[in-house]
């Protein structure tokens, strides 16, 4: 742009500007929101005309009965094809975008150079609108976000576009995370972003509606549904109270519906980043569940290991109920003395009260064995009165809340059933987004996108 051309487009720019000022403030706004809303219609219309001015003479050749352009792979000329038009929706409004199309012949492909000037990708969206998109769909319905963005921003996307760049961004995400802990495991970890003291490490697992291969049409068959696991972790830093650590810092969640050789790499990152190799100490706190353990061993060898209590309490009710029956005044009594057992440190006399009841059925034998035998096998990790002094937390109620928001309050509300691709992509933004420090989603909402070819 010559510096005649720049001072025509702000001459033009003032002169807009005046017309719209002398036509809105004929009656002049008296309340605040009138101002307000008064001010944002004339911005609103400023800025749309601005961009659309700039674009019209981006989209102008220099020399428009010129046939010809530099290829951007080889150098040589690639012949004028034709003029094609794009839709292209900004933070601004919509814009239909006329480009030249050329043909390299040595390279035996086509490019629009205008393409290449905007910096364009494959979406028909811009980054800042990508960004609003991949804030808002973690956290409502498809039909209701696009509205919201609509009502907030005055940017109208079909829910198609919505969700589609919502699962883009959050495909992205993943796959750089998947990348971050292949290198990880390859020798190269990710920065450390922390370097707390002690470190709680917690998983669990949670359900959510996956559907099988299906099409509105029928075309596939009837829905079906399936109850798919969400493998989710948390690591978090508690705050320490005068009783031992109450409450949470600050925590970073990762989940998955992916298998266990997935998730295990993926919480591996998380720990690191959140500097568990700095932390002085690291607790593992989970449930029964033995590819808990079998994780712990493999990626925090060196962590005291917790059985969360509650869990632990949830097992001696299956031994009453299977032994006394639900409601039997038995009940309460036997499970609050194995309760002070657990608190004092004496697995050995719960398991002993368990193997010492007499079995008269064989669902009791099977209980009786599974019960004592889970007990056994958890001793060290149930050592809750020695747990407590030392400070630490016994039960996995951070990690339980994890699983709500991160994926029962987005992923399994009443009619929703998921692709298993689109699932993965919402619980990714959703972790990352209820971290304490969310990401910078702008490079995943580049990544979804990769550049028009030849452009």
């Amino acid at each position: 742009m010559t510096a005649q051309e720049r001072e025509r487009l702000i001459e033009e720019m003032l002169a807009r500007y005046r017309e719209l000022l002398q036509q809105r403030l004929v009656d002049e706004p008296q309340t605040l929101d009138e101002i307000e809303e008064t001010v944002e219609e004339i911005g609103q219309t400023m800025e749309e005309a601005l961009e659309r001015r700039l674009l019209e003479r981006k989209e102008r050749p220099e020399r428009p009965a010129e046939n010809h352009a530099a290829c951007p792979q080889c150098g040589r000329w690639g012949r004028y094809r034709a003029t094609e038009v794009r839709q292209l929706i900004t933070r601004h409004g919509e814009h239909t975008l006329a480009r030249r199309r050329y043909y390299c012949g040595p390279c035996r492909h086509g490019f629009v150079p205008l393409d290449h000037q905007l910096a364009l990708d494959r979406g028909e969206t811009t980054l800042q609108v990508r960004l609003w998109v991949a804030e808002l769909a973690p956290r409502v319905a498809v039909g209701e976000g696009n509205g919201l963005l609509a009502r907030l921003t005055g940017v109208h996307l079909g829910a198609s576009t919505f969700e589609r760049i919502a699962v883009g961004v959050g495909t992205a995400l993943r796959q750089a995370e998947q990348q971050a802990a292949r290198q990880h495991q390859a020798g190269h970890p990710p920065p450390v972003e922390r370097k707390p003291p002690r470190l709680y490490v917690s998983v669990d697992g949670i359900y959510a509606p996956l559907r099988n291969p299906w099409k509105k049409d029928g075309s596939l068959g009837p829905l079906t549904c399936r109850a798919g696991e969400c493998k989710t972790a948390v690591v978090y830093a508690a705050r320490p109270g005068e009783k031992g650590d109450e409450g949470v810092l600050w925590r970073s969640y990762t989940a998955t519906f992916d298998e266990i050789a997935a998730f295990t790499p993926l919480v591996a990152t998380l720990a690191h980043r959140a500097g568990h190799h700095y932390a002085k100490e690291v607790v593992f706190l989970a449930d029964g569940q033995a590819y808990n353990w079998s994780l712990a061993a493999s990626q925090f060898p060196t962590a005291l290991q917790i059985v969360d209590f509650q869990h632990a309490m949830g097992h001696l009710y299956d031994v009453a109920h299977a032994f006394f029956g639900e409601g039997d005044g038995r009940v309460t009594p036997w499970v609050e003395a194995r309760q002070e057992e657990l608190l004092h440190d004496q697995v050995s006399a719960v398991c002993r009260a368990v193997t010492g009841l007499t079995p008269r059925t064989a669902e009791q034998q099977q209980v009786q064995a599974r019960e004592s035998g889970y007990f056994a096998t958890n001793a060290e990790r149930m050592r809750y009165k020695t747990f407590l002094k030392h400070g630490y937390q016994i039960a996995t109620g951070v990690m339980e809340a994890g699983c709500k928001q991160v994926v029962h309050q987005r992923l399994d509300q009443v009619g929703m059933h998921w692709r298993q691709e689109t699932a993965e992509a919402f619980v990714a933004l959703r972790a990352a987004l209820l971290s304490t420090s969310p990401p910078d989603l702008r490079p995943y909402c580049r990544m979804a996108y990769a550049r028009l070819p030849g452009s």
